[in-house]
């Protein structure tokens, strides 16, 4: 079988990789989590599978209750690129992330790009940012405030994302727009080890950290606009308890670079 197919209890679910004997068919992997995504799924990794750039697919899965994990175990049967994780329950979108990062530096692949799976982002735009690393970038990302960008929220939301990746820009004082979307790439080679799978979030506060790392170690982070479109299926999973998190993860950030501070830590 092709895929790593977990349904046991491990040690610790949220980063512990099966045994795989799934050889490598690209040097390049895209990456998604899912959780419910069983209508967007289907067209996602047609369109990620039929891009030029023929990368493999890894799928964190977390024990989706709407056919969406039946969906892939049986897309996994017949497609050799694809592979799939299942855990036992929802253990938190960071901690999908750095699995995946683990799995990519187990394997060996050169190059990952990470994405959501309910088409808010615009699967072609996998190709726009490995395009960027080619052009010698470390790190790319899709961004929504740049000229150029669109986000299709409105109100609430619309307020929520802009004011958040203002006040990260306005406190952290990094030459980036965008903080919080997923949709990144990245050369694998040229990111300290563990730097991202150590990142201590496991929720949505991921994002801002690990952006803040990769700036913050000296890596060339570049940005192109995207079309971020509001899902079509579905709600949004972003709970208030991970808007808080996110804030006291921003807080913390913005502290850890005043030397005071750091002297406070070693202490």
């Amino acid at each position: 079988m092709v895929a790593a197919l977990v349904r046991r209890p491990v040690t610790d679910p949220r980063m512990s990789l099966p045994p795989s004997s799934v050889s490598r068919n690209s040097d390049t992997l895209i990456f998604t989590p899912t959780y419910n995504e069983q209508r967007t799924i289907g067209p996602l990794l047609d369109a990620v599978l039929g891009l030029p750039e023929h990368c493999d697919v890894l799928i964190v899965d977390d024990l989706s209750r709407d056919g969406t994990t039946e969906l892939l175990a049986a897309r996994v049967a017949t497609e050799p690129r694809l592979r799939l994780i299942v855990r036992s329950g929802k253990l938190g979108i960071g901690s999908a992330h750095k699995l995946a990062w683990l799995y990519a530096r187990q394997h060996g692949y050169s190059r990952l790009v990470t994405l959501d799976a309910d088409l808010s982002h615009d699967p072609h735009d996998v190709s726009r940012v490995l395009a960027v690393l080619d052009g010698g970038a470390d790190v790319a990302f899709g961004s929504r405030f740049l000229p150029g960008g669109q986000l299709d929220y409105s109100g609430w939301r619309l307020f929520l994302s802009r004011n958040a990746n203002r006040v990260a820009h306005w406190l952290l004082r990094l030459p980036i727009t965008e903080y919080t979307n997923s949709l990144r790439a990245m050369r694998l080679e040229r990111i300290p080890s563990r730097l991202v799978e150590s990142i201590p979030n496991d929720g949505y506060a991921f994002f801002l950290n690990c952006a803040t790392q990769f700036v913050r170690h000296g890596l060339t982070v570049r940005e192109i606009p995207i079309h971020f479109r509001d899902r079509g299926n579905g709600v949004s999973k972003i709970s208030k308890s991970e808007i808080a998190r996110a804030m006291i993860t921003l807080i913390w950030l913005t502290l850890d670079r005043r030397p005071w501070f750091r002297r406070v830590k070693k202490n």
